[in-house]
């Protein structure tokens, strides 16, 4: 099976506690305090693996979790980094947060995305001494690790792609222009996961890698036959060659299956439907020469009648003695036969001679991340393309926004405050510790919790919430 979604929870390790602990040696009366800090939770990463296929290794575990920091000591020895966690990951997978926001593209190899950061650990007692406060019986708790649900979406990273409906010949052709594989048959649907196959171009240097995904059906932009899932694969691709089955999809004419798949392209996401095509028709060998000319001609005819409207996938360039200018329409349809390996050698040269001029750095279709998500619709370059992205081995995400805002409200309880700085405040002490709880006092006061609780209405006596904590305003 091939597994190219997968949910997982990712969390990080909480922080160690930071010591309350104070020097005792013979001769050294009043040492004073010397609590170490705790250390910090580990981290939970993501890192891109070329040698991993799919998303199978996450299959049967869904949670992952760091280690904690350990505790501070006595001496001001600090406590240890909690272990992370990496997960990896092959290369084309999209981490997405809950509401299908894209937190990372892994893209690259060794790519590395943090997606749960370890809580920090809390200060020993020897941080809080001042003139004042000289022998602090206090100290900080850890904090609490990062902890959330992602869900990972690989969407293969090829060259070109082939697209077209069941039974068209879409593996054969794969079969016979690279080094893969794939299940054949004569019957439809015999293709039930994508696949890669890496293409040497005759006569040059060249290899391209070309993806396969299993045959589309009319409504697959709607989900039709798990369309939604199949077409993601295509979205990276720099060249898609739409495999037709010039004999007729049982019976059908040629022509209407062409443009049925050319509409789902469309209507799965724009940018698709706009990438560049080269139509293949495939099985010429199965018809009479009269028919082959009448429907290449038709093919031909209807790609200039798209061309007259401007459709993007037709109307693209090349480098023709030095000027950019749009191949003939007679370039972009190429009679071959999977069977008997008729026009493969010359298919071959012409998608290498694209990839080579418009791929140059095929980092904008790679990078390319419209797809199935919600409101992603990224701002697009030249030719419906996706702009790059800039490019980075080493991500760092952060969710959490810890500006010093709050904000203080009412309902039938009391009152309470909301913001993420004054909540982790109250977090990181124990306030049973009648001095941890003045000291976590004077630092709301330097916030100006107080006075602004003072402003709405505050009376002593009030209960006031922060967080999971309820006390009496005073």
């Amino acid at each position: 099976m091939f597994y190219d979604r997968s949910r997982i929870h990712v969390a990080a390790g909480r922080g160690g506690s930071g010591s309350v602990s104070f020097r005792r040696e013979k001769h050294v009366p009043r040492g004073g305090p010397d609590g170490g800090d705790g250390g910090s939770g580990g981290d939970v990463w993501l890192v891109a693996d070329e040698g991993l296929r799919d998303l199978s290794r996450l299959r049967g575990r869904s949670h992952y979790k760091a280690d904690s920091g350990s505790h501070g000591e006595g001496a001001r020895k600090q406590g240890a980094t909690g272990e992370s966690v990496e997960i990896a990951v092959p290369l084309g997978t999209q981490v997405l947060g809950e509401d299908d926001s894209l937190i990372a593209d892994m893209i690259e190899p060794d790519q590395r995305v943090l997606v749960a950061r370890g809580g920090d650990g809390g200060r020993g007692n020897n941080r809080f001494v001042n003139p004042v406060r000289q022998a602090p019986k206090f100290a900080e708790l850890g904090e609490e690790g990062e902890a959330r649900w992602i869900v990972l979406s690989l969407k293969l990273m090829a060259d070109a792609g082939l697209a077209g409906l069941p039974n068209a010949g879409k593996s054969s052709l794969l079969r016979r222009l690279s080094n893969a594989r794939p299940k054949v048959a004569d019957y439809p649907f015999t293709t039930i996961e994508p696949l890669l196959g890496v293409v040497e171009v005759p006569g040059s240097e060249l290899m391209f890698t070309l993806a396969d995904v299993p045959g589309l059906l009319e409504g697959a932009s709607e989900g039709v036959g798990l369309g939604h899932e199949f077409l993601a694969h295509l979205e990276r691709c720099l060249l898609i060659l739409h495999v037709v089955d010039v004999t007729g999809y049982y019976g059908a004419d040629p022509l209407d299956n062409f443009r049925a798949i050319l509409a789902e392209l469309q209507a799965h996401v724009a940018a698709l439907g706009t990438r560049p095509q080269l139509i293949v028709l495939n099985k010429v060998d199965a018809i009479d020469a009269d028919t082959r000319e009448e429907r290449q001609a038709a093919f031909v005819a209807e790609v200039q009648s798209l061309r007259r409207q401007g459709h993007p996938a037709f109307s693209w360039t090349l480098d023709y003695q030095g000027e950019a200018e749009a191949p003939p329409a007679a370039e972009l349809i190429w009679p071959v036969s999977a069977a008997t390996g008729e026009g493969l050698t010359r298919l071959r040269q012409m998608v290498g001679r694209v990839l080579e001029a418009r791929g140059g750095d095929l980092l904008a279709a790679q990078q390319g991340a419209v797809g199935v998500l919600a409101g992603d619709r990224r701002e697009t370059g030249g030719g419906g393309l996706p702009k790059p992205l800039p490019s980075s081995a080493h991500v760092v995400y952060r969710p959490a926004d810890t500006a010093t805002s709050f904000h203080i409200g009412r309902d039938d309880e009391g009152f309470y405050v909301e913001g993420e700085e004054v909540e982790r405040l109250v977090r990181r002490f124990d306030l049973e510790n009648q001095e941890a709880a003045r000291y976590l006092g004077e630092k709301l006061d330097k916030l100006g919790v107080r006075d602004r609780l003072r402003r709405e209405g505050a009376q002593a006596g009030d209960e006031v919430r922060i967080g999971s904590i309820v006390f009496e305003f005073e």
